[in-house]
């Protein structure tokens, strides 16, 4: 097991701290052993964002709710450089652009809203998170909660390992549509927890390997997005991704998944997929 899913790369740093991180065998995707599962880089355009919100606004009020991860080419596992700008920086929401580079290329792109939180009362007629349950470890309603449920480990690929999956419902390694309580086990980097919308991401990415309509051993299809939006930050370690894969006889399939905490939904994911025959 490794202790994070990046380290720093020795002598990469500006104001904000490292730049270029050496990813670790817990970013190894299905495919390649060589090539990194999506969602750890996702997660860490995600983090760049926040940290460049944060520190060129200097509020402390933003919550990142929202982001669109473009795949532009597969990344190694290897060392990975991450830059962000912030492209607007208005009252009630920042948005920051980045991007992630490896071996000369940039393979991935990012944009990120952060959206203020709010102090004022709830509207009548709605309802907090907290106020939605009548405990705080009440799953959502028909879901068991994650506790009740064993791990499954089958799948055999360094990302997968270094989370933990406890399915809800349906068949996690068969066809079809698949309920699955999802964890980190490790950190993204070192010494750092994950923020919400990191965590999200993170997990959300493997929804289309949870609902996959096709056999992993002979087909491939890969996602080249990533759309993550989020109603409210999730709370507590694990992520309930109730997914389904939409797949159409011209080589291209949608992915989707309802995103929920124990307290009720958090948001939604898609992505864009091509299928192919493996070689």
């Amino acid at each position: 097991m490794a202790e994070s899913f990046y380290e720093p790369d020795d002598g990469s740093a500006d104001q904000d701290g490292p730049t270029r991180w050496r990813a670790t065998a817990a970013t190894e995707g299905p495919w390649s052993s060589r090539l990194q599962h999506g969602g750890p880089p996702s997660a860490l355009l995600v983090r760049a964002a926040e940290r460049a919100a944060h520190r060129q606004t200097g509020r402390e009020d933003l919550q990142a709710l929202r982001v669109v991860v473009d795949f532009l080419g597969p990344v190694p596992v290897d060392v990975v450089e991450v830059r962000a700008e912030l492209v607007r920086a208005g009252r009630s929401a920042v948005l920051v652009d980045c991007e992630l580079s490896a071996v000369g290329r940039t393979a991935l792109r990012a944009r990120t809203w952060l959206v203020r939180r709010a102090d004022q009362p709830t509207p009548a007629g709605l309802r907090t998170p907290a106020a939605a349950s009548t405990s705080a470890t009440a799953p959502p309603p028909a879901a068991p909660r994650p506790e009740d449920l064993p791990d499954d480990d089958r799948w055999d690929f360094g990302y997968a390992h270094h989370l933990r999956w406890r399915p809800a419902s349906g068949v996690l390694h068969s066809a079809g549509p698949a309920c699955v309580w999802v964890s980190p086990q490790v950190p993204l980097v070192p010494g750092e927890p994950l923020t919400g919308l990191q965590r999200v991401v993170t997990v959300a990415d493997s929804a289309s390997g949870v609902s996959a309509e096709l056999d992993w051993r002979r087909w491939s299809f890969p996602n080249v997005d990533l759309t993550v939006h989020l109603s409210r930050r999730p709370d507590g370690e694990w992520l309930l991704m109730d997914a389904r894969t939409q797949l159409e006889p011209t080589g291209n399939a949608l992915a989707e998944a309802v995103l929920s905490d124990r307290h009720g939904p958090v948001g939604r994911s898609a992505q864009t997929l091509v299928v192919g025959p493996l070689p």
